[in-house]
């Protein structure tokens, strides 16, 4: 890509494509990797984003899921979500706070600032979720 114009295109044609865009952004320091959406909200819908240092197999694929089941069914999803696995994902609305820490370039994209994010989260291997209490650390991931 050598400009704004051909990163945008790329944007817009996986947009077209699938309903939504991916960004992966591999942790730095002491901010966890975390993948989220660009498109849901052109259909009214939240933006999906999912904070922790998951392999990008598994951000993607579940981040993915659940925007194809949320433009399905034309509404934003709640609560615990099956996936398939032992334990549902969970979803929870993201503070404002989020298009800054994390979806910067759904926000440049639509060219404003008005959308939601839902934050999914995955639980450890005993079914705790971030900010429950005995989470294992690398699941506790913050909430956004």
């Amino acid at each position: 890509m050598t400009d704004a114009s051909d990163f945008y295109a790329v944007i817009e044609r996986n947009i077209a494509r699938s309903g939504q865009h991916m960004f992966l952004v591999f942790a730095d320091g002491e901010t966890p990797a975390f993948a989220y959406s660009i498109g849901n909200a052109l259909h009214g819908l939240p933006e999906l984003l999912l904070v922790g240092n998951f392999s990008p197999r598994v951000a993607g694929s579940i981040i993915n899921d659940l925007g194809r089941k949320m433009r399905e069914a034309r509404r934003p999803l709640e609560g615990d979500i099956d996936v398939g696995g032992q334990f549902p994902v969970r979803v929870r609305r993201a503070s404002a706070k989020a298009h800054q820490c994390f979806t910067l370039q759904a926000g440049r994209y639509l060219r404003h600032e008005e959308y939601d994010v839902l934050q999914v989260l995955l639980c450890d291997a005993a079914g705790i979720y971030p900010g429950e209490p005995g989470c294992e650390p690398a699941y506790d991931v913050p909430l956004a």
